[in-house]
């Protein structure tokens, strides 16, 4: 329906335009004729009478109008045939435009849906096309305001690392010297709010024939892959020291064990010396520093079986913030006259399912870690807590379950903890201590303790601000 009306406007407007020029002209040139008819008539020098002059003005008219009519109706018959032509002419073009228009939206749809951002440069690195796409994961409304736009100076003026990035070492815009297509997979466009976007993309020269007119390019945000490969090298990195770790502590294990029987000779055998040797003071003296030094020995296989997890645990109820109260005054007799101890304990109960004695000698482990830390006095803060998940860079017994967690942590205001020795910690026999003055087992006792609690911790600290220790423990209704 409406192609035929269609037609007829276009033959209309085409025929009544050439009908009009055809019948202004035969106009024109009637008046034209009869005024070259009258001064014929006056032009001649001979005397005729106005009655005659009317008459053959009347003739001449009457022959002019009849072969100025038959011309203009050939004329009208003409346009009709030219109106009729150009109808058709015109409406090739106008379902060829149509076409066009209708491919060109198809096109438009097909780069508007895409994820990838998609633009394109001419030979000047002007923008002349972008998608919606690239104008969203570039921070703009709309791809209009990035045409005519130097692209390099908007979206990659600028490295990674901060330095310029000239266009002219831009490898992107290269293309159209080289005519080779690029891609890359760890780059940095600059959104317009001045942040920037981790991008991988592939770039291509366009040809025309045997030349380059542009360059276009498609790229997409890869934060998400990013994060995921960061978060697949954190657990990579927890499984292995976690792994590590089972293995010190199965190693740490068998050898406290054979090492334990071999103290018990020792004490037995200087014990019985001290019941049936003599009484000289050089003796007796020399028997009790045996004697003390397997105490020590013995401290330090219980330490070993705590990290390997093979201490006996007696658990059971306690509430957390009630514990820290009770074990305060033996923990503030820990610390130098210049050091300070202050709780911040959580306002609700935290039950937890656990060993009281096990758990106050953590917290006095890290308390005395703390102590050591800050030689020039400072505080030492103990809390406690409550999350409902484990943050990521937690360790401990196995995969993290769902939560809560009641948390117990301490907070120095000491030297700090280096990143390249963060890892270590935990490990048994190794300390930051000078020699003779530590075992390195502290970290590592409470390391086995809280794993037998089924529980985890984590260790945060930059080197010249302190440190603090979370330990989480299941969380028990009471």
């Amino acid at each position: 329906m409406t192609r035929p009306l269609t037609s007829v406007k276009i033959f209309l407007q085409q025929f009544l335009t050439l009908a009009f020029v055809i019948t202004l002209l035969a106009g024109g040139f009637m008046l034209v004729e009869q005024y070259g008819h009258q001064q014929l008539l006056a032009g001649t020098g001979i005397a005729i009478p106005p009655e005659q002059t009317r008459q053959l003005l009347a003739h001449f008219n009457s022959h002019q109008i009849e072969s100025i009519g038959v011309v203009t109706l050939i004329a009208l018959l003409a346009a009709l045939l030219i109106s009729w032509y150009g109808t058709k002419v015109r409406l090739c073009q106008l379902s060829s435009e149509h076409e066009n228009r209708q491919q060109l939206r198809k096109i438009e749809l097909l780069l508007n849906s895409t994820a990838e951002g998609i633009y394109a440069v001419d030979q000047t690195g002007r923008c002349i096309m972008a998608n919606r796409s690239c104008a969203q994961l570039l921070g703009y409304d709309s791809p209009d305001q990035l045409l005519n736009r130097q692209i390099h100076e908007l979206v990659h003026h600028t490295r990674a690392d901060g330095s310029p990035y000239p266009l002219h070492e831009c490898k992107v815009h290269q293309i159209m010297e080289t005519g080779t297509a690029i891609s890359a997979f760890d780059e940095i466009f600059w959104r317009r709010d001045g942040t920037s976007l981790p991008v991988a993309y592939t770039a291509h020269p366009i040809w025309d024939d045997e030349r380059i007119i542009g360059m276009v390019c498609t790229f997409f945000d890869v934060t998400k892959q990013q994060e995921s490969k960061a978060q697949m090298m954190l657990l990579e990195e927890q499984l292995h020291q976690a792994q590590k770790m089972e293995a010190i502590g199965q190693l740490a294990s068998g050898i406290a064990h054979d090492f334990n029987n071999i103290l018990q000779v020792i004490t037995g055998n200087a014990q019985l010396l001290q019941l049936t040797a003599d009484t000289d003071q050089g003796v007796q003296r020399r028997l009790a520093e045996i004697v003390k030094a397997v105490d020590r020995g013995v401290k330090l296989t219980r330490s070993m079986l705590a990290f390997g997890r093979r201490q006996t645990i007696t658990l059971r109820l306690l509430e957390l913030n009630q514990l820290l109260v009770e074990t305060e005054p033996l923990a503030r007799n820990l610390l130098h006259k210049r050091q300070l101890l202050a709780l911040e304990l959580y306002p609700l109960p935290l039950w937890v399912t656990a060993d009281a004695t096990l758990l106050q000698q953590v917290l006095f482990n890290l308390v005395t870690n703390s102590r050591d830390a800050m030689p020039d006095g400072g505080t030492v803060t103990v809390g406690t807590g409550y999350v409902d998940r484990l943050p990521e860079q937690a360790i401990g017994a196995g995969p993290a379950p769902s939560g809560p967690f009641a948390v117990l942590w301490v907070r120095d205001t000491g030297h700090g903890v280096r990143d390249e020795i963060r890892n270590k910690l935990f490990e048994p026999f190794f300390t930051t201590k000078e020699t003779g003055k530590g075992t390195g087992l502290g970290l590592a006792m409470i390391y086995g303790t809280i794993k037998q609690h089924n529980g985890f911790i984590d260790l945060e600290s930059e080197p010249g601000n302190g440190c603090t220790v979370r330990v989480y423990l299941p969380s028990s209704s009471s």
